[in-house]
């Protein structure tokens, strides 16, 4: 056995899992030689206990012996029965308590039912029971405080295995701390354990990480972040640990996989992709050092059949050619699909409030000031010089606070108003005197144009993994942008509400000059009209897609198409997919080191996995797909499914 197995059969066997006789002796024998990995398991024992894991005494391994028995005895092979891991010595009292026991479970069964789980064989749970239930806890809970394990796999050569354990506190609306302890025996000095602390406290911040200098000793890093804006983006709270209402926003690109029990609770299992669960693993973010993650690798999450809370994730190789690319890129190790790389687990989770000295923000030097200022509701219109609009639908949200924006720095808008429920939010931003000339707030250029049921127009973006959904309205007068982690139709309601009609853009602000040309938005009709080629648009879409933006570019003579389509809920890690369509006789020159070519609608198209772009020439036209965060296989369907636009609008997702 070499240390990363004997670690790993160590944490296995901590965990409950059974050792072969073979494995254990392997094991033991190895421990009696080998000072890192005594000194493993010793901090892998303390790490148990200071989570108030209560670690059984060692006992004699009788299952080997007691399954050789079995084996030996000759019996006729029962039908239809499940397997059983463990014979149950008391399995002859089982019948005389049959009739109590399933009066019990049927108790606890449909007791379970009325609140969400578990789900029966007639009534299998879907991916929209999920987002639905994870939506329905988000809006009550107020409190939350759990301990887990992590176990991240191939850092480093000489660091096969390491073990960390993470705490986390949660009081509705923004006080939060994240703890996370590295357990890991390095080899040498040139390690530096990765100690990560978050602390928010409403309008402050606090984060602290290893010190990137490479000289021993060096003090942690620190940032200290005070008045900061209500759910700021700049200062977030991870809270997707406590509930992910950002990850499981949208049914789209998850699949329920099975049911289970973990952590003594019953358990749902859903999968999805690793740049879609990206807000499940902040601590990747928060500083030390993580190895890297293929985006496409699969996620296995297990949530709390009732309440929603995540129990346990983890990351699995995806495989294929682009995976195994990508391992040499990085210098990694052949990762087998069916070991997870990195898993999360639970060890304790309960609801009981955590006191507020959890939340005492640590004294550091310096501090960056985000600069708002917090009023009452009835002093704005004293402060900003006018009265705020409020929405009459804020989907039972309370006001929270109202603050003002620095100027003419800090974030877009005169006053800020922040509603919430338990661990949903929603900000309503308003200037009078915008004079940008792009929308108000964190919202782009190709933001997707929407009706609200007022008979107004809005221009809308789907959540990420950085900001919540977003939507801004303009007006002659009047300049709204709003955030919520709320749902889009529920987002769509809210702004509806609002006694304020918006109107399309400004002719000035849908015109941009950029180093390609002079680009200009328009609709699906002008870029017809205007583009001398026959347009082109994909006739299949990643499920949740719709089209977004169209815009003309123009250089010189040359006059190009750009179509954007975005998720209409969640854009995590993928974002837009970008088609681009231009007069051209050959390809232009490679953008990165690494291509590869393939066959796409009889020609050869050119890929770079870095962008996730396809490029090819067809019928005098450059073409190229764009879409960060598709594999190669999805974005060869999108882009084989490209044919003329019909003579109605744009395709269906």
């Amino acid at each position: 056995m070499n240390c990363d197995r004997v670690r790993r059969a160590l944490s296995e066997r901590m965990d409950g899992e059974h050792l072969s006789r073979h494995a254990a002796h392997a094991l033991e024998g190895h421990l009696r030689t080998c000072a890192a990995c005594r000194a493993f398991q010793a901090g892998a024992y303390r790490l148990r206990e200071q989570a108030r894991i209560g670690l059984a005494p060692a006992v004699p391994d009788l299952v080997e012996p007691i399954m050789a028995a079995v084996r030996t005895e000759a019996r006729p092979v029962p039908a239809r029965v499940p397997p059983l891991r463990l014979p149950s010595p008391r399995r002859s009292l089982l019948s005389r308590l049959a009739p109590a026991v399933a009066g019990a479970l049927v108790g606890a069964l449909v007791g379970s039912l009325a609140v969400g789980g578990p789900w029966s064989r007639e009534r299998t749970a879907t991916a929209v029971d999920v987002t639905e239930g994870v939506a329905a806890t988000a809006a009550r809970l107020e409190a939350y405080r759990a301990s887990f394990q992590i176990l991240e796999r191939n850092l480093a050569p000489d660091v096969p295995l390491r073990e960390l354990s993470m705490e986390v506190w949660f009081r509705a609306p923004e006080r939060f701390r994240l703890d996370v302890t590295d357990h890991t025996v390095y080899p040498s000095d040139a390690f530096t354990p990765t100690d990560l602390r978050l602390v928010v406290d409403g309008s402050t911040w606090y984060a602290r990480s290893p010190s990137p200098c490479p000289t021993i000793g060096c003090p942690p890093a620190e940032t200290l972040i005070t008045n900061r804006t209500p759910f700021s983006s700049a200062a977030p709270v991870p809270t997707d640990l406590v509930l992910p209402v950002t990850t499981l926003s949208d049914d789209e690109g998850v699949t329920v996989l099975g049911t289970g029990t973990v952590l003594g609770r019953q358990a749902l299992r859903v999968e999805m992709r690793f740049e879609r669960a990206a807000p499940l693993f902040p601590f990747l973010r928060l500083g030390g050092t993580w190895r890297p993650f293929f985006p496409n690798d699969r996620v296995e999450l297990w949530l709390d059949a009732t309440s929603w809370f995540p129990l346990k994730w983890s990351v699995y190789p995806s495989g294929g050619h682009e995976r195994d690319q990508w391992e040499l890129r990085f210098g990694l190790p052949e990762e087998p699909s069916r070991l997870a790389v990195l898993r999360v687990e639970a060890l304790a989770v309960n609801e009981t409030p955590p006191p507020a000295s959890a939340f005492a923000v640590p004294q550091s030097e310096g501090s960056i000031d985000q600069g708002t200022t917090a009023v009452p509701l009835e002093a704005v219109e004293r402060e900003a010089g006018y009265t705020p609009l409020t929405p009459s639908e804020v989907n039972g949200l309370s006001l929270y606070r109202v603050i003002l924006p620095p100027e003419p720095d800090g974030e877009a808008g005169d006053t800020v108003l922040a509603y919430t429920r338990g661990m949903q939010w929603l900000k309503v931003g308003e200037s009078r005197s915008w004079e940008g000339d792009e929308l108000l707030g964190p919202v782009g250029p190709h933001a997707q144009e929407v009706a609200l049921l007022d008979g107004g127009i809005a221009y809308y973006e789907p959540a990420t993994e950085d900001h919540g959904r977003r939507l801004s309205i303009h007006t002659d007068d009047t300049d709204l942008y709003l955030e919520t982690n709320l749902s889009r139709d529920a987002l769509l309601r809210v702004a509806s509400s609002l006694p304020v009609t918006g109107i399309a853009l400004p002719e000035d602000w849908l015109v941009r000059e950029t180093p390609e040309g002079t680009v200009e938005r328009v609709t699906l009709e002008l870029a017809q009209a205007a583009a001398p080629f026959e347009l082109l648009l994909p006739q299949t879409l990643p499920g949740g897609s719709a089209l977004a933006a169209v815009e003309l570019l123009r250089f010189g003579e040359d006059v190009g198409v750009t179509v954007y389509f975005q998720d209409e809920e969640v854009a995590i890690g993928g974002g837009a997919i970008r088609l681009h369509l231009l007069p051209a006789e050959e390809l232009p020159p490679a953008a990165a080191p690494e291509q590869e070519t393939v066959e796409l609608r009889g020609l050869e198209a050119r890929y770079t996995p870095e962008a996730a772009r396809l490029e090819w020439l067809e019928g005098g036209l450059y073409v190229s797909v764009e879409a960060p965060g598709l594999d190669l296989s999805t974005l060869l369907t999108v882009a084989g499914s490209l044919a003329p636009v019909p003579a109605s609008p744009g395709p269906t997702p």
